[in-house]
């Protein structure tokens, strides 16, 4: 994160620290992106002396906060805490060990001891579904209680917001029902997965240690249950510092509180409210473009001035002129400022990077796990790797319009974007030069993720998330916000169109310097 690089506080920063002296209620710390917001969590750290559990949303906002704060601090992610709680709670587990396709493995296992044949589709659901219910705090009835009732209602309400259909849920009901039993066993033996890490203490009443302070970082991505475990974490009379960004809640897709920040305001009855105005990283004319979106947005004096621009196709005396390459790579300032290329939707960079490619531009994409969900939707759609991409893509075709249909007669249209995209970047994968088969699909896939260097970076606006770079082009920027959440607030759902703004306002305040906006049909490699 780009500083202020002088230790003097900004009026802000005194502001808070002073109130954390003078005050014995909570606090909420609003902080606008490149804020300097970790700085003053340490400004504010020095200023506490009890002991204090500082909680951030992942290992590296965990890491540099244990850089920064004192010992009588607790530095540790939601993961972390959890797992703490897991190891004190269960003394008997002398052996602990993680596994990623716990619940697959599981699914698999029962489906096989109950001679039932499950078809990947099936499979595919029950996993998802299981997931979903540890998400949503269920426990299955003969093991207790949990913060969502064990009834055929809830779980069939949690399929329709997956999409899976009701026919294949009753299909599928008691085979996950017992599998969450089983997974549950399985956590008390020491075998767990990341979700089990939040899930199973927090639902099954285990103790967390409670400080006289509790610190909570990048509060806006938080999900309910994230927000059960703050709640058991709290001592009666203890202080919460909140911080975090509203105007970043972006994450609603996968399970964080759409109004997180708001909702943790319930967790205490008195709270002093700060904001963090002043960014030390965006230039002066993001910072202008923003004002809308991000009222009382300042740039410190010394930022770039920064440029807002867009390429548009243009027509001269030799024909129509677009962007190439060399447009692109001539953003730079100096040979070694970064460039990234961010998107709402992952298609359109997936087109992109063949394009460069071919032109001889190394690329770097962000989001390993993009690529391996990818290959497995492809495996879904058409395991036979030397079927040829004509035939898979009609497949794909059909997959698009299945789940889109079952999507809107669900009443999820939030999902269909997702939907169209995977199917927009395996249409562009397999429309590349050389890609003849399915087999040729995975391995263009797996070899463009796994590349380590290159001149560009380009990435989903969610992946940009918490980076930076000299130099930022927002590629198809018609597609915020999308045509499924201007649908959902013309029927009074405003929610996913506020998370469109925010991904607008991630995409900008990613840059130090410059901003263009240039849409993928107007490239011209």
């Amino acid at each position: 994160m780009a500083i202020k690089p002088t230790v003097t506080p900004t009026e802000e920063q005194d502001d808070i620290v002073a109130t954390t002296i003078a005050s014995s209620n909570s606090m909420m710390i609003s902080a606008y992106a490149g804020c300097a917001k970790t700085t003053t969590l340490q400004l504010l750290g020095r200023k506490i002396k009890v002991p204090a559990v500082a909680l951030a949303f992942n290992k590296s906002i965990a890491t540099e906060l244990k850089e920064r704060f004192s010992d009588n601090f607790s530095v540790s992610t939601m993961n972390g805490y959890g797992y703490g709680a897991l190891m004190r709670g269960m003394p008997g587990v002398t052996r602990w060990s993680i596994d990623t396709k716990k619940v697959g493995k599981l699914v698999s296992e029962v489906a096989k001891a109950w001679k039932l044949e499950l078809g990947s589709d099936d499979w595919d659901a029950a996993r998802t579904l299981v997931v979903e219910a540890q998400a949503a705090g269920v426990i299955p009835k003969s093991q207790g209680v949990g913060l969502l009732p064990d009834t055929d209602d809830n779980w069939l309400d949690l399929a329709d917001s997956k999409m899976i259909p009701r026919e294949t849920t009753e299909f599928i009901l008691e085979l996950c029902r017992e599998v969450l039993a089983q997974n549950n066993h399985l956590t008390e033996r020491g075998v767990i997965s990341f979700d089990d890490q939040i899930y199973y203490p927090t639902v099954f009443g285990l103790k967390f240690p409670q400080y006289p302070v509790m610190l909570v970082d990048e509060a806006q991505d938080l999900s309910s249950l994230q927000h059960r475990m703050v709640e058991r974490s709290l001592r009666p009379d203890g202080r919460l510092f909140v911080c975090g960004d509203p105007k970043q809640a972006i994450y609603g897709f996968r399970g964080a509180h759409s109004e997180s920040m708001a909702e943790m305001l319930l967790l205490r009855k008195a709270w002093d409210s700060k904001p963090l105005t002043l960014t030390f990283r965006c230039p002066k004319t993001i910072v202008a473009r923003q004002q809308h979106h991000a009222p009382g947005f300042r740039a410190w004096h010394t930022n770039a001035e920064g440029s807002a621009s867009k390429w548009e196709w243009e027509e001269d005396a030799e024909g129509p002129v677009g962007w190439d390459k060399g447009t692109l790579l001539g953003l730079k300032p100096a040979s070694n400022a970064s460039l990234a290329v961010l998107c709402r939707n992952n298609g359109p960079l997936l087109s992109l990077a063949f394009k460069l490619i071919r032109s001889g531009v190394g690329v770097i994409m962000l989001g390993r796990d993009i690529g391996k969900g990818l290959i497995a939707l492809v495996k879904k759609i058409e395991p036979g790797d030397l079927v040829p991409v004509d035939v898979f893509c009609a497949k794909l075709r059909d997959w698009e319009e299945r789940e889109t249909s079952l999507a809107l007669a669900n009443g999820h249209d939030g999902k269909v974007a997702g939907i169209v995209d995977r199917a927009e970047c395996l249409r562009a994968v397999a429309s590349a030069d050389g890609i003849n088969d399915v087999g040729g699909m995975k391995l263009a896939i797996d070899r463009l993720f796994d590349s380590a260097s290159g001149q560009v970076i380009l990435g989903s606006i969610h992946k940009s998330k918490g980076l930076e770079w000299d130099v930022v082009v927002h590629l198809d920027p018609w597609r915020v916000p999308s045509k499924f959440a201007r649908q959902a607030a013309k029927r009074g759902d405003e929610s996913q169109l506020r998370q469109e703004w925010n991904l607008k306002y991630v995409c900008e305040t990613r840059t130090k310097n410059v901003l263009v906006e240039a849409n993928l049909e107007d490239f011209n490699g």
